[in-house]
């Protein structure tokens, strides 16, 4: 009588006077059923220890309880007592082991304790009872993406997309997979996709031309570029990506324009600059580096790269005074910038300080004895000079040993040049012009090899591709002069 008292005051919410009602029917019997029905109360009234404390007498009495175990399950989870839940949880599976219910309360409860592999066990179980539902794999993505896994998630994420209608955040994600896999071939194929859909935000735009772009693939990547230029005061990026497709066509004036238009913004990524600047540099647009050069300095104060871009470019416009200058400022306060001491080291020789050249090359090479570069470097300045050939070729036959390139091949043959071994000068320089980045400085080198050799229109025709690929090589042009 007490416990049907006790329903009837349940049944009309008044949850208090049930569980008076349940206790006093616990003198005469202690049953499971009064004990679930004053846990239930309990939780109806919101005291869950209360109700917790309940469910567990159930379950000592009768561990295969089914309506004790869900409860308990569910407030386990509702105050994230996530370890606790997982063997009451586990149970429950053993009476009922297809429960998508109980299979995603247990996903869950491993994720928040970061037993992921337990966790995506379950999962793959859910998939395989239901495969069209895509929480099972969201879910799968979360917990990779959660584990650094990110690169796991692809096969799932494409589970999704063919069952959900993707958004961005979506898209997002499964951009980042194939990155952070290395599959860029996947990653744009996905930027494609997304790109189709015309989203508001730039930043797929940005990601899929900086690699477009890094690729050569400069039609996929102005096509793109088409769809958001009139964008451009929205953000500097896109003047900077419109000024880089100028630069593969050569468009000086252009790739000017769009760097203007970009730094005008008063946030920029100021490694444009470096972009920028370079190129400018390369196109022997010597006063619109320096421009750059000092736009950074500006910007970012004396940073070694911007003050180390200045100071070459002063030396290429011939004023080496000015770079030996902010070359000794920079390696004074960067003491461990061995390509700022080693360019110093060469300004010197432009400057005929020999001795400071010398000391400065020793100091480099008894801290770093194996670096090819300092090798190779302080081997041509010796060449150039005409002086201790043999430690010059001791100097770049090391280099050779570490590393071969057309820069390593030409010394060689620039220091046999100056030992008169013009036969085994031309082999090496053959060697160089291998390479596709042989410079105009090497086919100079071979001109006047070739000269040495009795070669005069040999000679010629190397003097003039040196100019071809770089029409301010004045040795070229002095040589190709005074053998008209």
């Amino acid at each position: 009588m007490h416990f049907m008292y006790g329903e009837i005051y349940r049944s009309s919410g008044n949850y208090s006077y049930a569980n008076l009602e349940y206790k006093k029917a616990l003198e005469y019997d202690t049953t499971t059923t009064i004990l679930n029905a004053i846990g239930e109360s309990y939780r109806l009234l919101g005291k869950n220890n209360l109700a917790t404390d309940y469910f567990k007498q159930t379950l000592y009495l009768d561990p295969e309880n089914l309506t004790a175990q869900q409860h308990i399950s569910d407030l386990y989870l509702k105050e994230e007592r996530f370890q606790e839940a997982i063997p009451v949880l586990q149970r429950q599976l053993e009476q009922d082991s297809e429960n998508i219910t109980i299979l995603r309360k247990l996903a869950e409860s491993y994720r928040k304790t970061k037993q992921y592999e337990a966790s995506l066990q379950i999962l793959d179980k859910m998939i395989a009872l239901q495969p069209d539902i895509p929480w099972s794999y969201i879910y799968a993505t979360e917990i990779m993406l959660e584990n650094n896994r990110i690169p796991d998630a692809i096969p799932y994420l494409q589970e999704v997309m063919t069952r959900i209608p993707p958004n961005n955040d979506l898209y997002q994600l499964y951009v980042r997979a194939f990155y952070e896999k290395k599959d860029y071939k996947g990653m744009l194929q996905v930027l494609e996709t997304w790109l189709q859909t015309r989203p508001e935000n730039l930043a797929p735009y940005f990601l899929y031309l900086e690699y477009q772009f890094q690729l050569n693939n400069v039609d996929a990547a102005e096509q793109v570029l088409s769809l958001i230029k009139n964008r451009w005061q929205e953000n500097s990026e896109i003047s900077y990506y419109l000024g880089v497709s100028a630069m593969f066509r050569s468009e000086t004036d252009s790739v000017w324009f769009y760097f203007k238009r970009a730094s005008s913004f008063p946030q920029i990524d100021i490694d444009w600059h470096l972009r920028y600047g370079l190129w400018f540099w390369e196109q022997s647009e010597l006063e619109r580096a320096e421009y750059i050069a000092n736009d950074a300095i500006a910007r970012t104060g004396k940073e070694s790269r911007w003050i180390h871009m200045k100071a070459m470019v002063r030396a290429q416009m011939g004023d080496f005074q000015s770079a030996e200058m902010l070359l000794e400022e920079l390696v004074q306060s960067d003491t461990n910038n061995i390509n700022a001491k080693e360019d110093l080291a060469n300004i010197y020789v432009e400057l005929q300080k020999i001795r400071k050249a010398d000391s400065l090359y020793t100091k480099l090479l008894n801290n770093a004895p194996e670096n090819p570069s300092i090798l190779n470097n302080y081997a041509y300045t010796l060449a150039q000079q005409n002086r201790r050939l043999e430690y010059a070729m001791q100097l770049v036959n090391k280099a050779l040993k570490y590393e071969n390139n057309a820069a390593y091949s030409d010394t060689k043959a620039w220091v046999l040049y100056h030992q008169k071994k013009y036969k085994k000068a031309i082999k090496w320089i053959k060697k160089a012009l291998q390479y596709p980045d042989a410079s105009s400085e090497v086919h100079y080198h071979r001109g006047q090899i070739l000269l040495k050799l009795q070669r005069p229109e040999a000679a010629r025709s190397a003097f003039r591709e040196s100019l071809l690929l770089d029409p301010y090589n004045i040795l070229a042009k002095n040589a190709l002069e005074e053998m008209e």
